[in-house]
């Protein structure tokens, strides 16, 4: 599987909604940074733009394509966008930080819950060394990144990637495609500031005839056509680009602190007692923690836990599930206010279903019994399993193909009071 990596440069201003209905006295909530889900959007529909119709190097249609589900590049997978501003990487700025007097972010400190009103499972609560809620900054740079990493206080680094900018508009009549009387909108759009780009990694790797690989985005890039990202055309171009900086874990003790890169989902799923499948509350709480006792199920990081060309997804599934899981509990969380995203089903021809994401910045706390499993669990929740620069672990339940639940983790440097269990 071929990894490009790519700097996007809008060529105008960018109108990026969330789920957030838009009525004629609403700013419109267009100047947001893009999701995961759009720039892996984007990239699908400029495959569609560009080939239109089935090339020679695809396959026939199987499966739902016969059905009238288009799953010609269902391939692709994408990572980002993140800031990149003169060559600087920025990454979502940890929301387990806080403030002093002086504009220096420290570490929170971790402290057993006591009488709280916690959810279940949680044991510890952060605590912020400061009174109030001093604003954190949305981005941080990858230095600054680095030294949170390593439990050391740091003052943000200054910047300006981008501005929001608001323009009045005329609403339209769909019926007459003439301008509706007495209404006007505003819209608020994102300009990106002259050096910043939108750092982003993609592939998309098919089964061409004979059973030959084809690399997807090589050939889109032949063309270098321009192609909208958002909503009103906002037209943006590719550049090839370094490969992504992402930070590397350093985790050591029992502890492993997991701090998301990106935006995860984990939906509510209801009981199917025919299945043996109870009930999940989702939300916050990651699909693959046991709700009541906090206890991982993810399987210990594995090469072979990689499915292998040929094999049915259900073998896959079954071997991946005799894996030993890891030892580790959640203990502690910092979530950020929910992200509401929907979306246009083109197929359908009806809108997605609404989700409420984990924002990226949230931070997981997870006690493990010796350090040997802390270790185990954090290659199995980075980014890159532990090691190396190739994007692997995604661990949002949904999305991942688009880049949700990236993750990097980090040990605990103070002492936590003993809980008994």
């Amino acid at each position: 599987m071929a990894t490009h990596y790519f700097q996007i440069v809008p060529r105008d201003l960018l109108f990026l909604r969330d789920a957030r209905p838009m009525s004629a006295s609403d700013a419109g909530h267009g100047a947001h940074w893009p999701r995961p889900d759009q720039l892996w959007t984007a990239l699908l529909h400029a495959f569609h733009r560009r080939w239109p119709e089935r090339q020679a190097w695809e396959c026939a249609p199987r499966g739902q394509e016969a059905a009238g589900h288009s799953g010609r590049f269902g391939a692709l997978k994408t990572a980002g966008p993140f800031p990149l501003k003169d060559g600087k990487l920025f990454l979502p700025c940890p929301l387990d930080l806080s403030p002093d007097g002086g504009g220096a972010l420290h570490p929170m400190r971790v402290l057993p819950a006591g009488c709280t009103d916690l959810p279940a499972p949680l044991r510890y609560a952060f605590s912020s060394a400061t009174l109030g809620k001093a604003r954190l900054p949305e981005w941080i740079s990858a230095e600054d990144y680095a030294a949170y990493l390593q439990h050391q206080p740091f003052t943000p680094a200054a910047h300006d990637l981008y501005d929001l900018e608001r323009t009045i508009g005329i609403a339209i009549n769909a019926d007459t495609h003439a301008a509706a009387e007495g209404q006007l909108y505003q819209g608020e759009y994102l300009r990106l500031r002259e050096t910043t780009r939108l750092a982003i990694a993609a592939s998309c790797t098919i089964t061409g005839p004979g059973k030959q690989p084809v690399d997807v985005l090589g050939k889109l890039t032949e063309s270098n056509d321009a192609f909208p990202l958002g909503g009103q055309q906002g037209m943006v171009r590719l550049e090839p680009g370094p490969a992504l900086p992402l930070p590397a874990s350093r985790q050591s003790g029992r502890f492993v602190k997991w701090a998301l890169l990106s935006p995860a989902v984990f939906p509510a799923t209801p009981a199917d007692p025919a299945r043996g499948i109870a009930a999940y509350p989702g939300g916050w709480l990651p699909n693959w923690i046991e709700a009541e006792t906090g206890q991982v199920m993810l399987p210990q990081p594995d090469l072979d836990l990689q499915r292998q060309p040929g094999e049915r997804r259900e073998a896959w599934r079954r071997r991946v599930a005799r894996r030993p899981r890891c030892s580790g509990r959640l203990a502690a969380a910092r979530i950020g206010k929910p992200l509401a995203f929907s979306g246009w089903d083109v197929q359908d021809g009806a809108p997605k279903p609404t989700f409420l994401a984990v924002p990226a910045g949230s931070v997981y706390l997870f006690e493990c019994p010796e350090p040997a499993d802390a270790a185990a669990l954090a290659a199995a929740l980075s980014w890159n399993g532990g090691s190396g620069s190739e994007l692997g672990n995604r661990r949002s339940t949904l999305f991942g193909e688009k880049g949700f639940g990236l993750g990097v983790c980090s040990g605990l440097q103070q002492p936590v009071e003993k809980i008994n269990r």
